[in-house]
């Protein structure tokens, strides 16, 4: 539960998207290459999970986590990624920092 709604009761609106593998045992090349991939709500990119390429014998276990609005790391990270045509790539989970 986020901070605003402990304090509001109420879930703040998401501010971006990011795509998580989980741990080096549980994912494949393909979950490699897209870890850490961020974008915002408005973009039309297709998250988790992978439907082509995925080598994982149980099928994907990728996720994309919500980052609510009074999660992200500063108010520019949103802003951030839309500079980017809404979608920044990331590999290995590499933080980015608002600029």
């Amino acid at each position: 539960m986020s901070w605003f709604s402990r304090k509001f009761g109420k879930e703040a609106s998401v501010a971006y998207y990011t795509w998580h593998a989980g741990s080096a045992a549980e994912r494949c090349g393909k979950a490699r290459e897209l870890d850490g991939t961020c974008w915002v709500p408005e973009k039309d990119f297709k998250g988790p999970p992978l439907k082509d390429g995925c080598t994982m014998p149980g099928g994907c276990t990728c996720r994309a986590l919500a980052v609510r609005v009074d999660e992200a790391w500063g108010p520019g990270n949103a802003a951030w990624i839309r500079k980017r045509n809404g979608l920044d790539r990331r590999a290995d989970g590499q933080v980015f920092l608002s600029s």
